[in-house]
C-alpha cells in the first residue's frame, strides 16, 4: 500500500495499459477510442488557442502559487502546463492531484490514438 501512495500514476498507467489491451480485444472499445481521438484531433484544430491559453494559464496559476485556480484549469486541457508549472513550483501544495491529471490526460491520448490505429 505504501508503494501505491508514494507512485499514484502507476495505478493510471495500469487502467491505460488495460484500456489498449481492451481495445485489441474488443472492437466496439477500439471504436470508442477512435472516435475520441478524431473527435480530440477535430477540436483541437477549432480550439488550439483555447488549450493553449488553459496551458499557459494553469502554468501561471503553478507560479504564483495558487492552489484551487491551478488544478482547475489543470483538468480540461492544462495537464501540459500545469506540469511544466510543477518544474518552477516543486513545493506546490497539490502536486500529486496534478500528475494524476496529467497522466490521465496522457493515457487518454494514448488510448485514442492506438484505438485509431486498430480501427
Amino acid at each position: 500500500m505504501d508503494f501505491i501512495e508514494k507512485h499514484p500514476s502507476f495505478i493510471v498507467a495500469i487502467f491505460g495499459i488495460a484500456a489498449i489491451l481492451l481495445s485489441v480485444l474488443c472492437p466496439e472499445f477500439a471504436a470508442l477510442g477512435a472516435n475520441l481521438f478524431f473527435f480530440g484531433a477535430i477540436a483541437l484544430y477549432y480550439a488550439g488557442i483555447f488549450v493553449l491559453i488553459f496551458n499557459i494559464a494553469a502554468m501561471i496559476a503553478f507560479l504564483k502559487d495558487k492552489p484551487a485556480a491551478g488544478v482547475i484549469l489543470s483538468l480540461p486541457f492544462g495537464g501540459l502546463g500545469a506540469v511544466i508549472g510543477l518544474l518552477f513550483n516543486p513545493s506546490y501544495e497539490y502536486e500529486i492531484a496534478v500528475k494524476i491529471i496529467f497522466s490521465i490526460q496522457l493515457w487518454l491520448g494514448i488510448w485514442a490514438v492506438a484505438s485509431a490505429m486498430l480501427g
